[in-house]
């Protein structure tokens, strides 16, 4: 438990710097040259950004000069500095607004020129002021050329150090899911040691269920700002039973902070009290906080016994599950870790059940942990275009494909996620590749055909292995795995 309550204890300055530390960012120096892109305000900032700074700089040249105020006669562009960084900041759109800006203030400053509405001479325009009379024409060919040549530079990066700070954001949430889950495993295993016929349940059992819960539950009428906590009052009869819990309610994260009307409850607790100092402790802290996790003098004063926020892998609040009467016996902290480890369980299911649901539903042999991850890729390319892709080895169902068969379930990658497959004529493994293209399902071919060869000295052809792939689609996701498993001719 301290290691989770370290986890989620670390200040809100201290968290934004260690989100600062992903791909593409560094330095605060970095963060205000090259800072991040996406939203409406940001682009908004952006603009105002470019309309300031153009003006601030044409002003300064200004007051210098103001024969010259574009320092078109200075011998070299320097004001074009200004869309030069404008454009590797924001792109090249920026920049060209920036350089259409100097244009409009040529107009404006060399009211001169011999494009003017009053007729004026050649010659006498030459005679009395060269620079302000005669359109600079390489001066802004020039200027413009070489900001959209930056422009796009800085385009290209851009869009790269976001794609892989989207890449890195999901292995950070993987990462947090395992984890867990060796959090889970060492717990389980100290249940081992302990005396169950005291409990009704192990921890097998609750997260079993617990699992059948979140996919089997209807979701309800969604309202605006709620998290839809589907599955919250099976989801508190089971945490009850496991940890001996008496009274506790389960609140909604609404607008910000939890609701205060109960979305499940459980031995008719009392109304939910959001300033209550164990609440605060534990929505500051992130983590489950009880009568005893610190030695204060307000803590005593407080109606619960425990309070546990409901976080999923993401770090994002999802509700409160506050409980207010439990045994004494029952207040110890290999039961409280197991009621953490139920409730970070929970609110991980819950932001993929719908999609995973759809995935079991349309196939009821998938394992959760495929199904589970193959919803997380399928946002992944519908939000970032991130590509993955599945690939799918066919064996025949005799004994030498037999152990050629199960000798490709062993050596999975450690981000891969496989789903066996078999009926009366194959055997089928199915290997979802995260973050994978084109290029990467080639390398894993490769790279197990010469296993194999090296291992039996059998290649694809001569074992006959049957090889298909597809890229993770954004568009009818389930639809496009079954085109896959029937080119695969396997009964699912």
């Amino acid at each position: 438990m301290n290691t989770q309550a370290n986890e989620h204890s670390a200040p809100p300055g201290r968290r934004r710097r260690r989100e600062a530390q992903s791909v593409g960012a560094g330095s605060w120096w970095a963060r205000v040259i090259a800072p991040p892109r996406g939203s409406a305000r940001r682009r908004t900032i952006a603009a105002l950004e470019t309309i300031v700074a153009t003006l601030i700089t044409i002003a300064i040249c200004w007051a210098f000069d103001h024969t010259d105020p574009l320092l078109v006669q200075s011998g070299f562009g320097w004001i074009w500095i200004v869309p030069l960084v404008i454009a590797l900041r924001y792109g090249s759109i920026a920049g060209v607004f920036s350089g259409l800006i100097l244009l409009a203030s040529w107009y404006v400053l060399y009211p001169g020129y011999s494009g003017a509405s009053a007729p004026i001479s050649l010659a006498r325009a030459l005679i009395e002021t060269p620079h302000t009379r005669l359109f600079p024409v390489s001066f802004f060919l020039g200027g413009f050329v070489v900001t959209m040549l930056c422009g796009q530079f800085g385009d290209i990066w851009i869009t790269r150090l976001r794609q892989g700070r989207i890449a890195n954001d999901y292995l950070a949430e993987r990462l947090s899911i395992l984890t867990r889950n060796q959090f889970m495993l060492r717990i389980s295993h100290e249940r081992l040691e302990q005396d169950l016929l005291g409990r009704p349940a192990t921890l097998r059992d609750s997260l079993a269920r617990l699992r059948t819960v979140i996919l089997n539950q209807e979701p309800t009428e969604a309202q605006q700002g709620v998290v839809d906590l589907r599955g919250a009052q099976p989801f508190l009869e089971a945490a009850a039973q496991a940890c001996q819990i008496e009274s506790a309610s389960v609140h909604a994260w609404r607008g910000g902070k939890p609701a205060t009307a109960a979305g499940a409850s459980i031995g008719a607790p009392s109304a939910f009290d959001p300033d209550d100092p164990l609440v605060r402790e534990a929505l500051e802290t992130h983590t489950l906080v009880h009568v005893e996790s610190k030695a204060n003098q307000d803590m005593s004063l407080s109606r619960y016994v425990a309070v546990v926020p409901l976080i999923d892998a993401q770090k994002n609040p999802v509700g409160v599950l506050a409980v207010e009467r439990m045994p004494f016996l029952a207040l110890t902290r290999d039961n409280l870790q197991f009621l953490l480890v139920l409730c970070n369980f929970y609110a991980d299911g819950v932001q993929h059940a719908v999609i995973t649901r759809d995935t079991l539903t349309a196939f009821p042999t998938c394992p959760h942990t495929f199904a589970l991850d193959y919803a997380r890729l399928v946002h992944l390319k519908r939000d970032t275009q991130v590509q993955s892709s599945i690939v799918a080895l066919v064996f025949h169902n005799d004994e030498r494909s037999t152990t050629l068969y199960e000798h490709v379930l062993r050596t999975r990658r450690a981000l891969d996620v496989q789903w066996p497959l078999r009926d009366e004529r194959h055997r089928v493994v199915l290997t979802l590749m995260p973050l994978s293209g084109d290029s990467a399902v080639d390398g894993y071919l490769l790279r197990i055909e010469e296993n194999l060869r090296a291992q039996y000295g059998v290649d694809f052809e001569a074992a006959r292995v049957a090889v298909h792939s597809m890229t993770v689609s954004a568009d009818e996701p389930i639809a496009a795995l079954r085109r896959l498993l029937e080119r695969c001719d396997v009964r699912f």
